[in-house]
This record gives C-alpha cells, structure tokens and sequence, in this order.
C-alpha cells in the first residue's frame, strides 16, 4: 500500500515538475538527451535517461515492458498536431497513468521528458497535437 502511495506521488508530482524526496528525475540537457535523435521519441530502460535509448521512433511505440522503470523523451520539431507525445503507462497491479510531452522549445527540456518507477508497460507513446 505505501509503493503504491508513493507511486501515485511520484507520478502525480512529476506531471507537475515537481520533485519527491528527490526520487524524480529532474530532465536536463544532459548527455544522455543527445542519444535522442532530433524528430524522435525516446524510452530507456531506466529512470535515469543512462545509456542509449532502448527504443526510439519517429513513428508511435506501443507494448514496451521494462522491470527496471523507464524514462520518456519527446525530442520532437514543430509540427502543428503531430507534435506532442501521449502516452499511457500500466503497472503490474493494474494502476495506470496517462500523460503528455511537450517537443522542446527554444533549448529548453522542460516538459518534454518523464520517468516511470517499477515493473511498467508503456501501453503506448503516440505523435499527437497540444497537451
């Protein structure tokens, strides 16, 4: 009870930007971000953007199982309804979370990036318009 607690936490705070006792990833320009191409979606299979995306697309992902986490990048251009990354997440006890990122503007990697926690499946991550 107290996981799932502290999942929905983190999950809620993260779609805020916000941080949980320091367990949520705070996205920046690392070098990690430079492993996702420009026009891509990236997933890693971690909570921390480490290494090389597992899974990357220009097109939409669907059915991605990772048992360590895993990390969400929308490196997207401009492009009017076609976009922005919806997503929907499923835990292994049936929770789920949907969400949204934003393609980076003008340098910035604010909302274009999330982590998920736990044994999850990236039900889907579709190109679509504004969150």
């Amino acid at each position: 009870m107290k996981r799932n607690i502290l999942r929905r936490a983190v999950v809620g705070a993260s779609a805020l930007g916000l941080s949980v006792a320091g367990l949520m990833v705070a996205p920046s320009a690392s070098a990690a971000f430079s492993d996702c191409p420009r026009e891509y979606v990236c997933v890693w299979d971690n909570t921390s953007f480490s290494g090389l995306p597992k899974w990357k697309s220009k097109g939409n992902l669907y059915n991605l199982y990772s048992a360590n986490g895993m990390s969400i990048r929308n490196n997207g251009v401009a492009d009017a309804g076609a976009d922005h990354i919806w997503w929907k997440a499923t835990w292994t006890d049936g929770q789920s979370v949907n969400g949204c990122l934003h393609y980076p503007e003008g340098g910035s990697t604010s909302g274009t990036a999330h982590a998920l926690y736990g044994k999850v499946t990236l039900n889907h991550a579709k190109w679509g318009g504004e969150c």
